[in-house]
C-alpha cells in the first residue's frame, strides 16, 4: 500500500522507520515475497529499460518493481508538497529510494558514499566502508531520537549506483540493515528498478523529481476529500493515508 509522510527525508531515514515499525505490527506485508525474474541486474537506464514481465510503479524518474504484500511509503517535503523519498517496506525491513543527478562522468557514488560518512561521524556517529553484494557501500550506525524522545542509535546501510548522468542510492533499515537474508528481496528490488534522468540540465546532488503514480493521485484525492470534516490536519510525523496494497 501507499502511504505519504509529511516532513523533509534525512539521511538516517528515521520516518521511513517508524512507518516501517508500525506496518510490522500490523501484520499487512506477506511473509515470502518474491520479485518476478528480470533478464540481466540493473538498476537499469530508461533507454535500457528490459523487456520483461516485470510490472514497475510508474513514479516519473523513478520505476520500482511491485512485489506482494509491499508497503510503499512517499516523504513529502511539508512545503512543496513533492515526493521526496520512496520507502518500501515488507515485514520489519525497508528501502528508501532516491534517484540524483550525476556528472556525465558516472563516478558520483564514491563522492557521495565519503560525504555521507563524514556527515555521519561528525554527528556522532560510526560509519564503516565495505564491499556487499551490490558494490560498495556503506553500513553506519546513527544517532536518532525515538519514539520517547530519548536518544538511540539505528543501524542503516547505504548503498548506491551510478547510472549515465544519474546516481540511483538506496538506504537499506530495519532487519534489512543488520540481516543479510532479509536484505535479499530489497537487493533484488534495488536492481530491478528503473531510472530516467530526462534531458533538463540540473546540477549534480540534485534530486530528479518523482511524483506519484496516477492511480494513487485519485486515491490521496479521494482521501482528502474524506478528511475535510472538521477534523484536524495529520500531524506532519504521522503516518499517512493508505491508498493502495501491491496484490
Amino acid at each position: 500500500m501507499f502511504r505519504r509522510n509529511r516532513g523533509q527525508a534525512d539521511e538516517s531515514a528515521s520516518s521511513a522507520t517508524d512507518a516501517m515499525q508500525g506496518d510490522a505490527e500490523q501484520g499487512v506485508v506477506s511473509d515470502k515475497p518474491q520479485v518476478p525474474q528480470v533478464l540481466g541486474t540493473g538498476p537499469w537506464d530508461i533507454s535500457e529499460e528490459p523487456d520483461d514481465e516485470v510490472v514497475r510503479l510508474d513514479f516519473g524518474s523513478l520505476k520500482i518493481p511491485g512485489v506482494e504484500g509491499m508497503n510503499v511509503n512517499l516523504e513529502l517535503d511539508e512545503e512543496s508538497q513533492t515526493v521526496v523519498a520512496i520507502t518500501i517496506v515488507i515485514n520489519d525491513g525497508g528501502l528508501q529510494l532516491q534517484p540524483f543527478a550525476a556528472p556525465r562522468n558516472g563516478e558520483f557514488w564514491p563522492e557521495v558514499r565519503e560525504e555521507l560518512a563524514t556527515g555521519i561521524t561528525s554527528s556522532g556517529g560510526i560509519a564503516d566502508e565495505g564491499e556487499g553484494n551490490l558494490g560498495r557501500e556503506l553500513r553506519a550506525t546513527v544517532p536518532v531520537t525515538n519514539e520517547d524522545g530519548e536518544e538511540a542509535t539505528q543501524q542503516v546501510r547505504f548503498v548506491g549506483f551510478d547510472g549515465p548522468r544519474w546516481l540511483l542510492r538506496g538506504v537499506f533499515l530495519g532487519a534489512a540493515a543488520v540481516d543479510d537474508r532479509a536484505a535479499e528481496v530489497f537487493e533484488d528490488i534495488f536492481t530491478a528498478c528503473v531510472v530516467s534522468r530526462g534531458n533538463q540540465p540540473m546540477a549534480p546532488g540534485e534530486m530528479l523529481p518523482l511524483q506519484l503514480p496516477d492511480d494513487a493521485v485519485a486515491e490521496l484525492e479521494d482521501d482528502d476529500d474524506d478528511d475535510d470534516d472538521g477534523r484536524p490536519p495529520l500531524d506532519p510525523f504521522e503516518r499517512g493515508p493508505e491508498i493502495t496494497e501491491i496484490r
